[in-house]
């Protein structure tokens, strides 16, 4: 019997990249609270005898100069396996990528192993331990740090980040707090520009706490000469230097490097991970608080969802879903703990409502009518359970 849960197959010309991505998926499932030894690696030659259908995979294609067909192919699409091919550049699909393959979008990674955090997020994305959507907060004072922010939000744009900032995300006519905490609520990282006079803005404060409250993990970029506040308390410092800008001094007509640029969005990429850990845990330890509170003895399973045996002789099913639900992510929790629980277990989604606005709750309160899962807020987690006891 297989003894791990997840398994990445690996095919093509494996390089130094492959050391690179080890590495980073162990950082990645060691943030998310999972044992590393759980995930399996399969190379070609092993597929056969060591592939489990039944188990989560994700393939990785290396692109290479003799451009060979992966043996695993016809069996992983049989499967509907999701394989990324990876190139060193995007010119180069041609000459690394089989005919076969050419249809999905690759991922470019040089063999400086740039992007490899990108490529560590697909795979617990596919696991379904990362959720897909990718969303950040930039945080700046507009004075100083405009271009900065604005080179952030395009980059960030670029690999496939949902990005928030400020004006650029709020239509006109909109509860600019309401709707900054309704944002706030739903993205993985916050990225803080702390430039000469940030601390002293008009929403910094408000905006730190909310973080802090929310449990979101901030990067908190220092700008030359900027020292750390311990008071932020989920920050991730980054000291920039003068010499990550080119030009005069930063702040007058510099702009900062495409290294810094890179590493800085590495980062926030990397951040996800450990975010998600801790707004997941803060779900579980309060439902399963709550729950024992009650007479209930609730279960975290391996895959991160909770069961509880119910006095009728049933069980539920317990999702911690971190940031807003919404309809399409609801969907993807129902099919991934079908398969788990008892045929006639209920489903909740448990979230956090906090900053949420409150018609997007009333939303909620409506799919429940009409969608084989309960969502329910983990503030309202005793109430509901009660309901259960008779």
């Amino acid at each position: 019997m297989s003894t791990h849960s997840y398994q990445i197959i690996l095919m093509g010309g494996k390089d130094a990249r492959l050391a690179a991505l080890k590495t980073a998926v162990t950082a990645r499932a060691t943030d998310l609270g999972i044992n590393p030894n759980g995930i399996i690696y399969l190379d070609e030659s092993a597929f056969a005898g060591g592939y489990d259908r039944k188990r989560p995979a994700f393939g990785i294609y290396f692109g290479n100069q003799n451009k060979t067909v992966p043996a695993p192919l016809d069996q992983l699409k049989q499967d509907s396996i999701v394989i990324a091919p990876i190139v060193t550049s995007k010119t180069r699909v041609g000459f690394e990528i089989p005919s076969e393959l050419r249809h999905i979008n690759v991922v470019e990674i040089g063999m400086n192993g740039d992007n490899i955090p990108r490529l560590a997020s697909l795979v617990f994305e596919t696991f379904r331990l990362l959720r897909r959507e990718r969303g950040i907060f930039i945080s700046y004072r507009r004075k100083g740090s405009q271009p900065l922010a604005n080179r952030l939000y395009e980059e960030l744009d670029k690999r496939g980040f949902d990005v928030f900032i400020d004006i650029r995300s709020v239509p006109p006519a909109v509860d600019f707090q309401a709707e900054l905490w309704h944002r706030m609520s739903d993205v993985d990282t916050i990225l803080l520009i702390d430039t000469p006079g940030f601390r002293e803005g008009r929403w910094t404060k408000a905006e730190l706490a909310q973080a802090n409250l929310l449990g979101i993990q901030t990067l908190h970029l220092l700008w030359p000469g900027q020292v750390e506040d311990r008071n932020f308390a989920f920050s991730r410092y980054v000291k920039l230097l003068s010499t990550d800008f080119s030009g005069p001094s930063p702040g007058r007509g510099a702009t900062i490097k495409q290294a810094a640029v890179d590493s800085i969005c590495d980062l926030a990429e990397e951040l996800r991970a450990e975010a998600m850990a801790l707004r997941h845990a803060h779900l579980v330890d309060n439902f399963c608080d709550a729950a024992r509170d009650l007479g209930f003895d609730p279960t975290v399973q391996p895959e991160r969802w909770i069961s509880v045996d119910l006095k009728n002789g049933s069980s539920l099913a317990v999702v911690p879903a971190v940031g807003r639900p919404t309809s399409d992510r609801i969907n993807t929790i129902f099919e991934s703990i079908s398969e788990h629980k008892a045929a006639d277990a209920p489903i909740w989604a448990i979230y956090d409502s906090r900053g949420i606005h409150e018609n997007w709750v009333r939303h909620l309160r409506w799919l429940d009518g009409h969608l084989p899962i309960r969502t329910v807020s983990v503030a309202d987690v005793p109430d509901a359970l009660k309901g259960l006891l008779t």
